[in-house]
């Protein structure tokens, strides 16, 4: 089994706080693309890599980041080109221009980096300095042309090119000039001499030796000058110029592309760094975005969390004019189980749980004030939809994904039970939810359990929280004028609280607040055997 499957990481939120992770280089959005969490065994890795973000969050400098940033979005892929040269191809000009580009940025990235101290020696970018003099001979400037300056014998063949074409040039002219004062027409700048059909002169045209058609349209025709000997011998040569000019252009090119391939490891070596570099510049980018601490690894299987900010919930909450309240947890035993009625945050708990474990465990800082855990080798977020193409209903789903994860509980896993069994009848539910934490109780993994099922505090070794909820509501909620899910939202205490495993009856608070008919919440408080004036006490 994978460390996370995706819908996992789809529940957890670990997808959307991925898609926020945003390098700016090809080669650091290739290595995000093949990150994956770590698990036990990995642990010096792990500090490594926190302590890396953490000490480029430390060294933190916008104006200096604005810069690097920049440079490191200008990158192009340049490892397809390599290949070719490494495979015997010699490559295009377009290539060229993209290495030297590829070098000159390394250069100017490497001198921005050296205000990072935090940045190990290793991550250093190696510089292809030998394919750089070969790529700009003279020294050069940006970007790359294959000038006269590669070889002796390419300037004086295109200077030699460059009088012949004048000389074909003068001599047109000539031609030219004495049509046009035998005829009285003029060329155009492109050497076209356009006549109307109907001109008497056209026939006198037709008749010129030194004249042939080059277009001829509805009303109008157009002559161009017809090539004599001269210009036919001076074409002749600088055709034969032209191919000994691209003999030594493609022996140029040639040279270059072994140059390319002679230098490939230290080509490869600085785009494997250069992503390296991003993505971690990509991460502490994150954790300034959501908040951040450096986890702490613990042997035992323990999880343990201080005000943690969910930033999935966090940034829909902003939306909306509101602030997440900090979570705060300690899963110690095998098995929690979280009580509290709906809009309790009984999920938010269990995601918020998953999604600090995930983050950390791909080398993320985590987004609250601490975060002490043991390394696992997978999380798994009980799946409740229905699955219409196994012919699967919600209890049905859930029940089959459980059979393939529950054997695991030997492994220093996660299970989050988002309030299991819960599509089924309440009594066979409520059995399955506490065989299903008997039988966990036997494992290494840690479990957190979310349900509204009763009948779960008289097992030994579970740990019960319960969310604080909407006790008191009747004395906060007298200023609230309006009775809606935001105002809701502000009163509800999202506090785990320790219980001993009763279910509150903040369904009835919730109802009541909402505007269910009292007489609705009054049946249902003789239901319960409770005064309907205690629903708000």
């Amino acid at each position: 089994m994978a460390f996370i499957e995706q819908p996992t990481a789809e529940r957890i939120g670990l997808n959307w706080v991925l898609g926020q992770l945003c390098p700016l280089s090809p080669y650091g959005k290739l290595l995000k693309a093949r990150m994956k969490a770590v698990g036990p065994g990995c642990e010096s890795w792990l500090l490594k890599e926190w302590a890396y973000v953490a000490g480029l969050l430390a060294e933190w400098q916008p104006d200096l980041l604005e810069e690097i940033e920049l440079r490191l979005s200008s990158f192009r892929e340049i490892r397809g080109a390599v290949k070719r040269a490494c495979q015997g191809y010699v490559l295009e000009d377009i290539d060229f221009f993209e290495l030297k580009r590829f070098l000159d940025l390394s250069q100017q990235l490497t001198e921005r980096l050296q205000a990072f101290k935090s940045l190990p020696p290793r991550l250093k970018i190696p510089v292809a300095s030998g394919l750089l003099a070969a790529l700009a001979p003279g020294g050069g400037g940006e970007g790359f042309y294959l000038a006269d300056s590669f070889s002796p014998a390419l300037a004086g063949l295109r200077q030699e090119q460059r009088e012949l074409k004048a000389q074909l040039s003068r001599r047109r002219q000539e031609l030219q000039a004495q049509v046009s004062r035998e005829t009285g027409k003029t060329f155009n700048p492109l050497g076209r001499l356009r006549v109307h059909k109907l001109d008497p002169i056209c026939k006198e045209l037709e008749q010129r030796k030194d004249l042939m058609v080059g277009a001829e349209g509805y009303a109008d025709i157009e002559y161009s000058i017809r090539d004599d000997e001269q210009i036919l011998a001076l074409a002749a040569t600088s055709s034969s110029l032209e191919e000994k000019i691209q003999e030594i252009e493609y022996s140029v090119r040639r040279d270059l592309s072994k140059e390319a391939a002679n230098n490939r490891r230290l080509l490869l070596a600085a785009c494997r760094r250069i992503g390296r570099i991003d993505l971690l510049l990509a991460k502490g980018r994150l954790a300034r975005q959501t908040g951040w601490c450096v986890p702490q690894l613990i042997d035992q299987p323990r999880l343990e969390l201080a005000e943690f900010i969910n930033p999935v919930v966090g940034s829909y909450l902003a939306k909306e004019g509101m602030c997440f309240q900090p979570l705060s947890l300690c899963l110690g035993t095998p098995v929690t189980v979280i009580t509290g009625a709906n809009m309790g945050g009984k999920s938010v708990a269990l995601r918020s749980a998953g999604l600090a474990v995930a983050m950390a465990q791909m080398g993320l800082l985590v987004p609250a004030r601490a975060c002490r855990f043991s390394l696992g080798t997978f999380i798994y977020y009980s799946q409740q939809e229905e699955n219409p193409s196994q012919g699967l209903s919600t209890f049905g789903t859930e029940i089959h994904g459980l059979s393939k994860v529950l054997p695991l509980r030997g492994q220093k896993g996660l299970y989050l039970l988002d309030e299991p069994a819960r599509g089924t009848n309440p009594w066979e539910g409520a059995a399955l939810v506490k065989a299903l934490v008997a039988w966990l109780e036997e494992g290494n993994s840690i479990t957190l359990v979310a349900t509204h099922f009763p009948g779960l505090s008289d097992m030994e070794g579970v740990t019960h929280l319960q969310v604080a909820g909407l006790a008191g509501l009747a004395h906060r909620g007298k200023d609230i004028e309006t009775q809606d899910l935001k105002s809701l939202q502000k009163l509800m205490d999202y506090s785990l609280v320790p219980g001993k495993g009763e279910i509150p009856r903040d369904a009835l608070r919730v109802a009541a607040f909402l505007g269910l008919a009292p007489e609705i919440i009054a049946h249902a408080s003789q239901e319960l055997g409770i005064a309907p004036q205690e629903v708000l006490e």
